[in-house]
């Protein structure tokens, strides 16, 4: 029990160093680490009749129903991740972007690899996969809105970027960057603005339990569509995570050094693609004969 919940934990440091990169998506993690479905499960069983349960003192059934040592164990290391590893992630994107980005590329490269082998293919997900990939595409082109900041777009901005967070491809962070809430948030986090900050977490919560149930409906009953559709975003979210890109343009390193006026960091940038597809493996608990991720569910 120790090591599945360790394997939890760090699990979640990975989904929150990727929340944190605006064009990584947790979501993406949870998918390729093969805790993905367990995850909406567990989001979903929250419900109103829980309150009924707590005020009868039924603790240890509801722990159960909801996936307590799943969802706290994960849910750690996210948050030790947002509070240690964001420092790590926004001095690499400041100084080094290349390096960053390389690493979540190798990681979801590898991972849509061995995904792409696993999945039961019918001819009708080729076409919801090529789907996934061209929306997954047009979001991450998408031009930046310019929304005010009131109560209302902060708990819609909350609640979209949450629900992105649990679809393989989009980024909530990078959601927010589109609403142009994301510098706003950011400044209030670091300000520690608590109604500000309230505000975005009931959007939130919002977006949780309804979003979280509407993608528990769909996999109960279209799992292998829903799945092809959603290795389409994971692909499509590649266009984001290529490690030398510059004004929404793919270049090659020496395009890059010439356009930016910074080092391509080649070497080291290839060092963290190796690093990011390795560590696939080791974030994969369970496998089959072959070494394919298999889902906790």
């Amino acid at each position: 029990m120790i090591k599945l919940v360790l394997s939890w934990f760090f699990k979640g440091v990975v989904m929150g160093a990727a929340d944190a990169v605006p064009g990584v998506s947790g979501g993406t993690m949870a998918l390729i680490t093969g805790i993905y479905e367990r995850l909406i499960n567990a989001l979903a069983s929250f419900r109103f009749g829980l309150l009924g349960l707590l005020r009868q003192g039924e603790f240890i059934a509801v722990w159960r129903e909801v996936d307590g040592a799943f969802l706290v164990s994960l849910g750690a290391g996210i948050i030790v991740s947002l509070v240690t590893v964001l420092n790590l992630v926004q001095w690499l994107l400041s100084t080094a972007p290349p390096v960053l980005w390389a690493f979540f590329c190798g990681l979801i490269v590898a991972s849509l690899i061995m995904l792409l082998k696993e999945h039961r293919w019918r001819r009708v997900d080729i076409g919801l996969f090529i789907a996934g990939t061209a929306i997954a595409a047009s979001i991450s082109f998408l031009g930046e809105m310019a929304l005010a900041v009131t109560p209302l777009t902060l708990v819609l901005g909350g609640a979209l970027a949450i629900s992105a967070m649990l679809l393989p491809g989009i980024s909530g962070s990078f959601i927010l960057l589109l609403l142009g809430l994301y510098p706003a948030i950011t400044a209030a986090v670091h300000a520690r603005d608590l109604v500000t900050i309230a505000w975005v977490a009931l959007g939130c919560l919002i977006g949780l339990l309804v979003f979280s149930r509407f993608l528990q409906w769909v996999l109960a009953r279209w799992h292998d569509r829903v799945m092809g559709f959603m290795l389409g975003f994971v692909l499509g979210a590649l266009l984001k995570v290529w490690p030398w890109q510059h004004d929404q343009q793919w270049l090659t390193p020496e395009n890059y050094v010439n356009l930016s006026g910074q080092p391509s960091w080649f070497f080291t940038a290839l060092l963290a693609a190796i690093i990011g597809a390795a560590l696939v493996t080791l974030l994969s608990l369970k496998t089959d004969g072959s070494g394919l991720v298999k889902s906790e569910t």
